[in-house]
């Protein structure tokens, strides 16, 4: 078995050996990952030759990402530009570093559609993820500020910084923590006043152990565009088996995202989001798999009259922007509940902000049936929002991509116990 592994200080909070473990488990590649601790008192002491004899690979946690370079026999030029190391190659027993947090960074937000050019980017921390995050902006954005706790002394290329008592007075695009605090297990930490989140469009927390962190918390109760780091976890874990394995895995990211995320996810707050065309049967699973796992059913549309104290068909006579904003909100309310099994209308998953906010709570089911069931079994006369059979046909070719691309698991139309069962092998 070859051995791989993460190097780091306190590692209880590192997900690194799960998503290493699942690709090998995937790919059916020998390996196996483990974690190798080196308390802060005993870093500088130590031989990294010895303590990473028969190992493969490895990555490198905060704090040693910068500590570490002095020790390696060789570094990338990508290294030597950012001050950061976080993957180590031993070849013949030379450790080479490598650095792969620029590219999952890159990564995570081009999968939220996020484009740097022309936004402002405000960066917490100065450490080594930090200065990855600050290498793959520099050239992009149109203005990156890093907020240090001693100003003087940090200095980032390309990069403005500031102290945490100027952060107040910046607005921004995108607010990234790069910083420890809100990890496992100090949950309850937030390294700003939750008032700083009204300054931003999107909240990014790099920190993935838990998912729904009390930054991310501000975030959701101030509206905004909230981005957890695990999908960066995961793209740097995959560039960094690139450089062990010796073969390009770009490919490879999504389907262990897939995997990982539904995992992470389910720990959050433990809710179920169904989602689906109307006339797929939402409802009636919600129902059997909430009875399954002994949760509570929560119907969408029953809980935005509820908490609008309006009916549905009063809501959208005032127009389907009205009834969009108490969904959003609905969602919102929904995701600092637990344990909910929730049945989403058909255009819930519309908004980004939904769809990021339900990913922080829980995980997003997609019962899928086909456009002809469906045209078979739903009389459009009886539906509010739709004008004929032509209608519905338009409304699912814009939204079943959708569906596909943001639902964490996918369950085929079919029996409904059967449906419920493979549901609960999962999510049990």
């Amino acid at each position: 078995m070859i051995k791989y592994g993460v190097i780091g200080n306190n590692l209880d909070h590192s997900l690194a050996a799960e998503v290493h473990n699942l690709f090998f488990n995937i790919y059916s590649l020998d390996g196996v990952f483990e974690k190798v601790v080196v308390p802060l008192e005993d870093f500088n002491n130590i031989d990294i030759h010895e303590k990473l004899m028969g190992f493969k690979g490895a990555n490198v946690s905060s704090p040693y990402k910068v500590r570490i370079i002095s020790m390696l026999d060789s570094v990338s030029d990508e290294v030597k530009a950012i001050g950061s190391v976080n993957t180590i190659n031993n070849i013949n027993g030379k450790l080479i570093g490598y650095n792969t947090d620029a590219e999952g960074f890159k990564e995570l937000l081009s999968r939220n559609g996020i484009k740097p050019r022309g936004k402002i980017f405000v960066v917490m921390g100065s450490g080594g993820t930090a200065k990855s995050v600050c290498y793959y902006l520099k050239d992009k954005a149109k203005e990156i500020y890093v907020v240090a706790r001693d100003k003087e002394k940090d200095a980032i290329d390309g990069a403005k910084i500031i102290d945490y008592d100027e952060l107040p007075f910046i607005n921004g695009d995108v607010l990234i923590n790069t910083t420890p605090v809100g990890m496992y297990p100090k949950v309850d930490k937030c390294i700003i006043d939750k008032s700083i989140v009204e300054n931003y469009e999107y909240i990014i927390d790099l920190v993935y152990n838990p998912i729904f962190t009390k930054l991310m918390q501000y975030g959701v109760k101030a509206g905004k565009k909230c981005i957890p780091g695990l999908y960066m976890l995961v793209s740097q874990a995959i560039t960094s088996q690139a450089y062990w394995q010796g073969i390009k895995m770009d490919y490879m990211i999504s389907r262990v995202y897939k995997e990982i995320s539904v995992i992470e996810q389910k720990k959050a707050h433990g809710n179920v989001y169904i989602t689906g065309m109307m006339g797929c049967g939402k409802t009636e699973l919600g129902k059997s798999l909430a009875k399954a796992l002994k949760k509570d059913f929560v119907d969408l549309d029953e809980y935005i009259e509820k908490i609008s104290k309006k009916k549905l068909q009063a809501l959208l006579d005032e127009g389907e922007d009205v009834f969009r904003k108490w969904e959003t909100k609905a969602i919102q309310k929904l995701a600092f509940e637990k344990d909910k099994i929730v049945a989403l209308g058909s255009g819930a998953v519309l908004n980004e902000y939904n769809v990021l906010t339900m990913k922080l709570s829980g995980i997003i089911v997609l019962r899928d049936r086909s456009l002809d069931r469906i045209l078979s079994t739903i009389d459009v006369s009886l539906h509010p929002t739709i004008k004929g059979k032509e209608d519905l046909i338009d409304i699912y070719n814009e939204r079943y991509p959708i569906y596909l691309r943001i639902c964490d698991l996918s369950v085929p139309y079919g029996e409904l116990d059967l449906d419920t069962k493979k549901l609960v092998e999962v999510l049990g």
